[in-house]
C-alpha cells in the first residue's frame, strides 16, 4: 500500500505540477549589519565604585541607523538597554548623529554611519564580592540603506567586568576610546 504523501507526489508529478519549498523569512537567519564591541575605562572595579564603558558600533558600509532621538516619529530609535544585575546603569550617552537625506523619507533624518561610540556609566553594588561578572546588554536598532529599511533588530551581548577588593590598585585603560564619549562630569 502506498503512503498518502507518496501518492500525492506521484499525482503532482504526473500532472506536471512542480512544488518548490522556500523557507519562510522567519526561518532564515538574518544577519546583523551592526557589530557591537564594549570596552571599559578600567581594568577592574571596586564594590561601590562608579565606572564607564564605551560601546563601539560598526555599521556595515551602505547602511545607517537612526540616532537615539529621531526627528521623524515613525523612525525606530537606537537604544542600549542593560539587564539588572550587580551593576546599575546610571547614565547612558548617545553622541549626536549627522543629518542625511534618503529616498525612503521626505524629511532629513539624524543617523549614525560607519563607526559610532555610545557610552554608559555604571554603579557597582556596595556589597558585591570580588570576582568576575558580566553586564548583559542589548542594542536595539533599525538599519536602512538609501531606499528602504530592514526590520528593527536587537543585538544582545555581554561585557566582562572584574571586581577586586577595595584598596586593590586598578588601572585606567582604553583612554582614547573613552575620550570620544561625551560623558557628563561626575556629580553634575
Amino acid at each position: 500500500m502506498k503512503s498518502p504523501s507518496r501518492l500525492l507526489w506521484m499525482t503532482l508529478l504526473a500532472s506536471g505540477v512542480v512544488l518548490l519549498t522556500v523557507p519562510s523569512p522567519a526561518s532564515q537567519k538574518q544577519e546583523h549589519v551592526v557589530e557591537a564591541k564594549a570596552v571599559l575605562a578600567k581594568d577592574a572595579v571596586h564594590p561601590g565604585e562608579t565606572f564607564m564603558a564605551g560601546f563601539i558600533l560598526k555599521i556595515n558600509p551602505g547602511y545607517h541607523i537612526n540616532d537615539n532621538a529621531p526627528l521623524d516619529e515613525f523612525m525606530f530609535a537606537t537604544s542600549l538597554a542593560f539587564e539588572d544585575g550587580p551593576f546599575k546603569a546610571v547614565e547612558t550617552v548617545y553622541p549626536p548623529g549627522h543629518k542625511g537625506k534618503f529616498a525612503y523619507s521626505e524629511v532629513e533624518l539624524i543617523v549614525y554611519e560607519g563607526e559610532v561610540i555610545l557610552g554608559a556609566r555604571f554603579k557597582v553594588k556596595d556589597d558585591l564580592p570580588p570576582g568576575d561578572y558580566k553586564i548583559k546588554a542589548a542594542l536595539s536598532y533599525q538599519a536602512c540603506d538609501n531606499t528602504s529599511c530592514l526590520p528593527p533588530k536587537e543585538l544582545a551581548f555581554e561585557v566582562p567586568v572584574k571586581v577586586v577588593p577595595v584598596g586593590t590598585a586598578t588601572q585606567d585603560i582604553n583612554a582614547e576610546t573613552m575620550s570620544r564619549v561625551p560623558f557628563k562630569k561626575e556629580g553634575k
